[in-house]
């Protein structure tokens, strides 16, 4: 797993193979369908863009969709159940719909209906082909006219940057392993104003160390969870709190940010910062994912635990398959 870690830069420069019509799209909403490791892309997207990136996440089409809007469907296996039904829901509504697999029924539904389909490479889990995901869907908001051109100079600097921090992300003397050890045996809380940073980290740590994390978004945080550190009385001893910090916070953000490090430092074991490095917002997103990413690792091998292993998932799945899909 650590080589496929490593290969991140490798996966976003990825050119996904392209099966079916081009077309051009001049709307602005765009409704991307995924789960796990799919649906993080939709999240990067809506947190990077300023036009209207809509994450689908579960069974339904929102309701607000309508014929010719853009939905882009994200399954790596191609045969994720929620986002095979929000497609099918999709193309009965109108929608001019695009989907991103390694194959499965994913791909055979866009190929029978003549679907633009950009295929993946096979053979990685999910949550490792994140860059092969991540690339395939600015490829599709490229080919249909979506992305600017100011877009598109900003994802090629910033992939093109990020392989410069590979030392110091990757060995065990790096700051990712020193910040694996402070959440060793604990509970982390994850501090970001970007969703799409906070859950990746929080996803990959469940994944591959098989450890409990949570997050919270700035500023919602301080309206709520910060008074909830009083009970239960043991969580003060196993809660470690870090704040993914970037350059692009919004400025009441960062000084709400160091005002609660203050005001919850006696609440917690303790308290890390992780600052993204970087020019754009692009890159210091792709910094903070790719920096908890090794963090996940090197929690799992501190754990004994093995990265691949996802026992829950495949036993919920299996047990599904005893029971008719619905919706």
């Amino acid at each position: 797993m650590i080589n496929n870690i490593k290969g991140f830069v490798e996966q976003l420069n990825y050119e996904a193979e392209v099966f079916g019509k081009d077309f051009e799209y001049s709307g602005k909403r765009v409704f991307i369908s995924g789960m796990g490791g799919s649906g993080a892309v939709a999240d990067l997207l809506s947190d990077w863009l300023d036009g209207e990136i809509i994450p689908v996440k579960g069974y339904k089409l929102p309701a607000f969709a309508e014929n010719g809007d853009l939905g882009i469907f994200v399954s790596y296996s191609g045969n994720t159940e929620e986002t095979l039904s929000v497609l099918d829901k999709a193309i009965r509504k109108g929608l001019r719909c695009i989907c991103i697999s390694s194959g499965g029924a994913l791909e055979e539904i866009a190929r029978d209906r003549g679907l633009l389909f950009l295929k993946v490479p096979s053979g990685f889990q999910p949550r490792e082909a994140y860059g092969f995901l991540i690339s395939a869907v600015v490829k599709a908001l490229k080919i249909v006219g979506y992305l600017s051109e100011d877009a598109q100079r900003e994802y090629s600097s910033a992939v093109g940057k990020l392989s410069s921090y590979l030392p110091e992300l990757s060995s065990e003397d790096s700051k990712t392993y020193e910040v694996a050890g402070k959440l060793y045996r604990r509970i982390p809380l994850i501090y970001s104003q970007f969703y799409s940073v906070a859950v990746r980290w929080k996803n990959q740590i469940n994944e591959n160390a098989k450890n409990f994390a949570h997050i919270s978004i700035f500023p919602e945080h301080n309206h709520n969870e910060i008074e909830g550190f009083e009970f239960p009385d043991f969580f003060k001893d196993k809660a470690w709190i870090i704040f993914l910090r970037t350059d692009f916070d919004h400025g009441r953000v960062k000084l709400r940010m160091e005002v609660v490090k203050e005001i919850l430092r006696e609440e917690v074991v303790g308290i890390s910062e992780v600052w993204a490095k970087g020019e754009s917002k692009l890159e210091q997103i792709l910094y903070l994912i790719w920096f908890g990413d090794f963090v996940s690792y090197w929690l799992a091998l501190m754990n004994s635990t093995d990265p691949y292993r996802i026992d829950r998932i495949n036993s919920l799945k299996e047990r599904l398959k005893i029971h008719t899909s619905g919706g």
